[in-house]
Order: C-alpha cells, then structure tokens, then sequence
C-alpha cells in the first residue's frame, strides 16, 4: 500500500507553522479535471489520503490500473476524484496520464502559478528547495511541478538535517527530486544531500567540476554513483561542459552562468578557490528572475569594494548586465566580504537579497558581515535584507541550535515577486533596509 515505496519515517516530525497553511493553499491548483492512471509500480495498491500529507489517514487504496480525475495538487500530491465522487490526496508518482491524446502543450502564462524556492534554514550552510507549480496536465511540458535542490546543508545525519526534514514534511519517502545541484564541495554545502539521496529518487545531478580531494567528498560522489533512478543510473551533469540546458518547464528559463572553468586561474587558491568553483544559477519567470550565488567570490576580505576579481569578475566579463540583473539575489559565501562588490551589485541591482547563515564563528567574525549588507542598502534603500540567522545572535544561537526555522520562501508568477519570512518559525516583516 504506497505512497511511501516501503520507507520509514523519520525519528521525528518538524511541523511548519500554521502560516505555513497559507502558502500551501496558494499552491493548490482546480483545473480542468485530467484523467490519470494508477502506475504499475504501485504494488500492492497506492494509498488515498484525507491530506496531502503521508502522515494522514488512508481510506482507500487503489490498485495498478485505476483511473481516477486530477482535481488539484500540492508539493508531490495530487487531488484525485474517484468514480464514486469520492476524493483524497495520493502521491504524485505513482500516477501518470491515462491512454488518450497526448496533452495540449499549455502556452498562456497564468496569474495563480507561483514558482516557491524556500531557502531553509540550515545553520551555518546552504540548503534550498525549488518547487515549480503543478496544473494537473502532466506531460505537457510547463507547469509540471518539478522539485529541485539546490545544495543540502551542513548535517549528513538524518536526525540533524533540517533540509531533509522541511522537503519530507511536504513530501514522502521516495518522492522525486527532478534536479539535485551541489554548487561547490564545502562541508556546509554538500553533507545534508546524503540524506536527500537516501529518501529520495534523485533524477539528475549537477557537479561544478572542482577536482575535490578527501575521503568525505569521494564517499559522497561514490553515493551518487551508485543511485539509481526508476531501475537506470541517475543522470550527472560534471562540470560546466556537460550541463546543457536543464528544463524545468516552459514557463522558466534556467541559466547556469558560471561554474569551475577547469583551472584555477585568478581564482584564488584553496578555501578562496573551492567557493570560486560554486556553479551560480539564474532563474528567470516571466519578468521576475532569482540569482544563487552559491559562494562564488568578488574579492579577498581586505580589499576594497571597487574592484571585483575572482567569480564576479568573471560574471561582470562574460554576461551581459540584462543576464545578471535579478529580481530576488541570494547573496554569496553567507554574505562575506569576500562578495558583493560595488560593480556586481550595480549590475543585478536587486530587490531582495537572501543571506543563509548561521551562528559560526571564523575566527571571530560571524556572517554575514555588516559591511557587505551596507553596501546593498546604500546602493538601493528600498531593497529588503532576508536572514536566515534572523534573531539568532539575540535568542543567544550557537552552531549546535541555530537551526531554528528562520525559513524565507520566495514566491513568484513571474509578473510579481513575494517574500515570506520567519524568526524562530514565527513569520516577520521587513520594512526597511536593515544591514
């Protein structure tokens, strides 16, 4: 009985906020009902649920074969209607497009299809989910719900990895990553993917290339290496060269700009040289576009601000302003001084800027550093400032509890742009920008 694939839960549960609910209802879709099938591997019978939620009640489970209407969707979920005019929720999966004629490719952009990226607060690392909205019509190549992560955090183990936990709230063991992206092989990057690897069935996988040395990162690669998705090898993308286009569904254009050229060239060298190997990505939807940064850099801590080198050189030389200018930026190396020079931030001139960080100390200094979000205020006093280590110094965090649910999730449909933000899981306001 499925929707779980024979998996166990997790020790514990981390329930979102009641707020959490909103944005949930803002990403159900009622379209035109389409007709879908129960998947062969659903065996012995796929189990329909009152919630889109693998914690709640089974009332029916239906066996390979079964045709049931699409009514909506959710986060791996979709709404079903029986003949009987019964509905639930069943995973997403273990259903596909009933025999008839192929879909419709769907042209007209749509006010209520709101791409999320929820960057989760990991502590002191990286860890984002990207979910793009579901119209019901599978195969018809936009709007079809594809789920990426970028990078997963500091913590390998289950019990601590908070990304795993946030994707799984929503989803189920097994689920489907479309796109697994390791920006650059840091220890607060790349660890909590293991656990994204084990409870789920990870499509494609993407490697900036960075010829990383060490046991810990060879165990992982080998981790990836032995991943099989639906009976085959995942696909890996290894640097650059080998990226292509990715499609995530017509309605988005995916730009991976930058990413270890194959030399370390004006790249810096070691630490300095790993987060300028960081693969940096652009989203763009409609007239709305989001920049992850990964940690690629601008320029060592003593310099000054004027005069960019290392990965943002390389951006401002190769790209054109129109290709860099972004609408929400995730800002790089945790908002070091390190990044963020004056050219880079005149040229994407952002709305928002996303910092995810934690409470770690380098030597006496805890990121992101003042000075770097002072110089994107000063650029643009109307641009908002989101953390994840919102509050974090003043509830007195440290590496070991500043994972705390200071969660941002960005929502567009390509004409507007929405930040939801949260300190200690309670959603907060920004109203100025507050370095």
């Amino acid at each position: 009985m499925f929707d779980t694939l024979n998996g166990t839960p997790l020790p514990f549960r981390h329930f979102l906020p009641a707020s959490w609910l909103v944005i949930l209802a803002s990403s159900l879709s009622a379209q035109e009902p389409t007709r879908l099938v129960v998947r062969d591997n659903a065996l012995p019978c796929l189990n329909m649920r009152t919630r889109p939620e693998s914690s709640a009640p089974a009332f029916e489970c239906l066996p390979p074969s079964t045709v049931v209407e699409a009514i909506g969707a959710a986060p791996y979920w979709r709404q079903v209607k029986l003949a009987d005019d019964r509905t639930g929720w069943v995973a997403k999966k273990f259903l596909e497009a009933a025999a008839g004629p192929a879909p419709t490719p769907a042209d007209a952009d749509r006010d209520d299809a709101w791409l999320e990226v929820h960057v989760v607060d990991v502590g002191q690392g990286d860890g984002i989910w990207i979910h793009t909205f579901d119209d019901n019509i599978p195969g018809n190549g936009r709007y079809e719900g594809y789920n990426i992560i970028i990078d997963g955090g500091p913590d390998a183990s289950d019990v601590k990895n908070r990304l795993l936990r946030y994707v799984l709230d929503k989803a189920h063991e097994r689920a489907v990553i479309d796109a697994l992206i390791i920006t650059h092989p840091h220890d607060d990057h790349y660890p909590g993917a293991e656990g994204i690897l084990r409870h789920f069935e990870v499509r494609e996988f993407y490697d900036s290339g960075y010829p990383k040395q060490g046991i810990k990162w060879h165990r992982f690669r080998a981790l990836v290496d032995s991943e099989k998705f639906e009976g085959h090898p995942i696909v890996e993308h290894v640097g650059r060269a080998n990226f292509g286009t990715p499609d995530w569904g017509s309605e988005l254009r995916v730009h991976l700009l930058y990413a270890y050229p194959g030399s370390g060239t004006a790249l810096g060298s070691g630490n300095t040289l790993e987060n300028n190997a960081s693969i940096v990505l652009r989203l763009e939807c409609g007239s709305q576009s989001i920049l992850f940064m990964g940690d690629a850099e601008g320029k060592d801590r003593a310099d000054g601000p004027d005069v960019p080198k290392y990965a943002e050189r390389f951006l401002l030389d190769s790209v054109s302003p129109a290709a860099l200018r972004s609408t929400v930026l995730k800002i790089a190396h945790h908002g070091s001084e390190t990044s963020s020079t004056l050219p880079f931030i005149n040229a994407v001139d952002p709305k928002y800027v996303v910092v995810s960080s934690g409470r770690k100390s380098f030597g006496g200094i805890f990121l992101p550093d003042a000075t770097t979000l002072e110089r994107y205020c000063a650029h643009k006093a109307a641009t908002r400032i989101y953390r994840t280590d919102q509050d974090d110094e003043a509830e007195g965090r440290t590496t070991t509890t500043d994972a705390d649910g200071d969660d941002i999730v960005i929502s567009t449909n390509g004409d507007e742009t929405r930040v939801v933000a949260y300190s200690s899981g309670r959603p907060i306001t920004m109203t100025s920008c507050v370095p």
